[in-house]
């Protein structure tokens, strides 16, 4: 058996994989042995509850920061959202032996850095967008973040 015909032998065992649902096919002919297994497929996992499964469920009162919502049915206060712009890893501080740009409380200005979204080994400040006080940070240092998704709220 030369190679042309192989390669439509494992095609027809592929389609006949697919439609039947199979999830493996066996097939032994003089010195060719072709074996064909399909994937499971991949679970569907809602991509925004990673990160909230992943928190801790409190965060220490010590590090300033809220602990992250344990589903969508949490209100948040009222207040400006801050959104995350991309996805990435969340930072409260510059580095990681220095203190955070924010903690809750605070006030701040319209431009001041609130935290850091590391993307592609780049680091993205993200700024205030109005004055008023750090009401709440919904993300831990190292979390992921999703875009668009609530990271801090201004009062």
């Amino acid at each position: 058996m030369d190679i042309k015909e192989l390669k439509d032998v494992a095609v027809e065992l592929m389609d006949a994989l697919k439609t039947r649902g199979l999830g493996e096919i066996e097939l032994e002919m003089d010195d060719v042995k072709i074996k064909i297994k399909s994937a499971p497929p991949a679970p569907v996992v809602p991509v925004a509850a990673a990160p909230v499964a992943a928190a801790p469920a409190a965060a220490p009162a010590a590090a300033g920061e809220a602990a992250p919502a344990a589903g969508a049915a949490e209100e948040l206060p009222a207040g400006t959202p801050v959104k995350s712009p991309l996805v990435g890893t969340f930072y409260s501080s510059p580095a990681p032996d220095a203190p955070p740009f924010v903690l809750v409380g605070q006030k701040v200005k319209e431009g001041d850095t609130l935290f850091i979204i590391e993307a592609m080994k780049t680091m993205n400040e993200i700024k205030a967008p109005c004055d008023g006080t750090v009401v709440r940070i919904l993300a831990q240092p190292g979390d992921m973040v999703e875009y668009n998704q609530t990271v801090v709220i201004i009062e």
